[in-house]
């Protein structure tokens, strides 16, 4: 008896030490392990170091681009301190480029020594429609946008957006911006459809100058997207600046969400006007009007209730 209860301890010793032994050492893991992002698109990955050994290391990682373009990262070396039986953690950034092509892209990252690595999935999505307006200078232009896309009534995910612009300007202006960019099937964070407005210091240079400006956005309900409209306007005679940006979600993992983000700094009018409309269920209006010298943010979100709730008989 005495000799098979001295069996059971060593066993049990040698199988203590064999799990420490395997767990010894440093580990990586990647958060998330997959994302999608869009040509020029930032996204976040943290990279989380273990260290399972009773002293503490400075643990120096490398990136391996893989099938990604090594100037996509924020950087390529960098080091992290990790206590004894801890973790410590380090985020960084991946760009794909303005021309990355549309797939999926693998890429890791390993201890210097290449003892220990992990590897982590990019899924870029190409646009279906893109178009970057850049303008500076003195002087007159005018410019007209429309952007209409309608998937099909028996797509498993539907998306609508209707899009109508204007913009007219006499004077001088530093930098104006209209950029719209569009994913039919868009995936993970990315938005079905975005667009980008902004100013950067507009004057008038004689009597009669103006500024301009007109957008329209529509996510008609019956088409499968959220009930949203949005309208600004602005007529100034000086804007400092103007940032806006407006994402629309019909499919991926915000699904069902329109998102309106601006700021403005500016003499003169600014219109903004935003419902929402889903016929027995929800009904919101916000419009708002200003005249004289203002600085106006504002930040709305418009979501849809969830589909099934439509199925009900």
């Amino acid at each position: 008896m005495r000799k098979l209860l001295a069996l059971v301890i060593l066993a049990v010793v040698l199988c203590t030490a064999s799990t420490v032994a395997a767990s010894s050492g440093i580990g990586i893991g990647i958060k998330p392990n997959m994302q999608h992002s869009s040509p020029g698109k930032i996204v976040d990955y943290t990279i989380v170091v273990h260290n399972h050994d009773s002293v503490a290391r400075s643990v120096a990682l490398k990136i391996d681009a893989g099938d990604c373009n090594i100037t996509w990262f924020e950087w390529t070396k960098t080091k992290v301190f990790v206590p004894a039986h801890s973790a410590n953690s380090v985020s960084i950034r991946v760009t794909p480029g303005s021309d990355a092509s549309g797939g999926t892209y693998e890429w890791s990252v390993a201890t210097t020594d290449k003892s220990t690595s992990t590897t982590a999935t990019l899924v870029v999505q190409g646009y279906d429609y893109a178009c970057v307006s850049h303008v500076e200078g003195k002087g007159v232009f005018v410019i007209d946008k429309k952007v209409r896309s309608n998937t099909g009534g028996d797509a498993e995910q539907r998306f609508a957006v209707n899009v109508d612009k204007h913009f007219a300007c006499k004077g001088e202006i530093e930098g104006f911006v209209s950029d719209e960019y569009l994913i039919e099937g868009a995936s993970g964070d990315n938005p079905n459809f975005e667009q980008m407005s902004a100013v950067a210091d507009y004057t008038r240079t004689a009597p009669g100058d103006f500024l301009y400006g007109d957008e329209k956005l529509r996510s008609s309900f019956v088409f499968g997207g959220t009930g949203a409209k949005i309208h600004e306007h602005y007529e100034v005679q000086e804007m400092d600046a103007r940032f806006e940006n407006i994402n629309l979600h019909s499919t991926g993992d915000q699904r069902y969400k329109t998102e309106l983000a601006t700021i403005n700094d500016f003499g003169g009018y600014l219109l903004i006007d935003a419902r929402q409309s889903i016929p027995g269920f929800m009904h919101v209006k916000d419009r708002e009007e200003f005249f004289g010298n203002f600085t106006v943010c504002k930040h709305l979100i418009f979501r849809r209730p969830d589909e099934s709730i439509f199925d009900l008989p």
